[in-house]
């Protein structure tokens, strides 16, 4: 939680210095805001709200302080306290779009998506032109399963706003799950574009591209996921399987020993690494190395059945392996 309350106080501080250059002295809200976020510095968080209360109270549409005050009943664990606080802006002021939109944020967080969904609809009819309430709605709408209305609110987001990374993901994702992967192609290359970080929307071109047979565009996105994290076991394990398809064995080999340091529980890992191994052996000529790699394919694949004793594939591969009798390339047993 301590690092929690640290990135809070820091994002806040950050706010501060931005606001602070366009606040006039004499604006009683922004003084409360200031005074918030020096009382969260110091760690007094129940003063921090009620100053970042008294701002909202003075300047009821200003994002800033609800978001400040949205991010400090978070980062203190204090959903429960923040939602009523919100509840009950929303009766007293049931026109205002922002406190509609921040009482959805609420939700979100809680995870009550139909009552997220409710509040973010409610936030778009009072302020058609703001694209944020659209996009949290398409969000919502997206996790709901319900495409349609998702897909509708984020096309009206875009509309408004047409360079939001997360929008163009969003319908990428609608566009996707629809099998219509050129459309989905398109938005998610948009995103990427916009924000490269977005991982989720790299991962599923990459899919795309392998879906396609473009085998060299989808490499190239899985190594720039696994540049970013190498500890992302999905982008690994489909790079290691298109390498073992295109049979480029070393490199499977290398992609499937890295993935078993990561994924030790999984008998699917060891017995790919075992087949990986096993292959490459068949593509060279020199017996020692062959051996050592027939030795580590037998370890793998003892592994494997440790993990799951009715591996039928594991038990056979064990069988054929002697000196005598390694499977020839491309002779992977079913």
């Amino acid at each position: 939680m301590l690092w929690r309350l640290t990135y809070i106080t820091a994002f806040l501080l950050l706010l501060s210095s931005v606001v602070s250059r366009t606040a006039l002295p004499e604006n009683t809200a922004q003084s409360y805001f200031e005074e918030g976020i020096d009382l969260n510095k110091q760690r007094r968080y129940d003063e921090a709200i009620e100053k970042f209360a008294r701002a909202i109270a003075l300047d009821l549409e200003n994002h800033k302080y609800h978001q400040a005050l949205f991010m400090t009943y978070i980062a203190t664990r204090r959903g429960p306290q923040a939602i009523q606080f919100y509840k009950d802006l929303v009766k007293e002021h049931p026109k205002s779009a922002v406190s509609h939109y921040w009482l959805g944020r609420l939700y979100l967080e809680s995870q009550s998506l139909n009552d997220a969904a409710q509040e973010f609809q409610e936030a778009t009819l009072l302020a058609p032109q703001d694209e944020h309430s659209f996009i949290s709605l398409g969000h919502v709408y997206l996790r709901l399963g319900k495409h349609e209305e998702a897909l509708k609110a984020y096309l009206q987001a875009n509309k408004l706003s047409p360079h939001v990374a997360v929008v163009h993901a969003g319908l990428g994702n609608i566009y996707y799950d629809r099998k219509d992967y050129i459309k989905a192609e398109k938005e998610y290359g948009k995103a990427l574009k916009i924000d490269s970080s977005l991982t989720e929307a790299r991962y599923n071109l990459s899919l795309i591209y392998e879906k396609k047979g473009d085998f060299s565009r989808a490499i190239k996105q899985w190594q720039e996921l696994l540049d970013e994290d190498p500890n992302e076991s999905r982008a690994r394990e489909r790079l290691a399987r298109i390498y073992y398809q295109g049979g480029q064995y070393r490199d499977a080999v290398r992609e499937y020993s890295i993935l078993s340091q990561v994924k030790q529980d999984s008998p699917e890992v060891f017995l790919a690494l075992g087949e990986s191994q096993i292959m490459l052996s068949s593509t060279l000529t020199d017996p020692a190395e062959r051996n050592q790699l027939k030795n580590l394919a037998v370890e793998a694949f003892q592994r494997t059945l440790k993990l799951d004793p009715s591996n039928g594939q594991a038990h056979r591969y064990l069988d054929r392996l002697d000196f005598n009798s390694l499977p020839k390339k491309n002779d992977r047993i079913k």
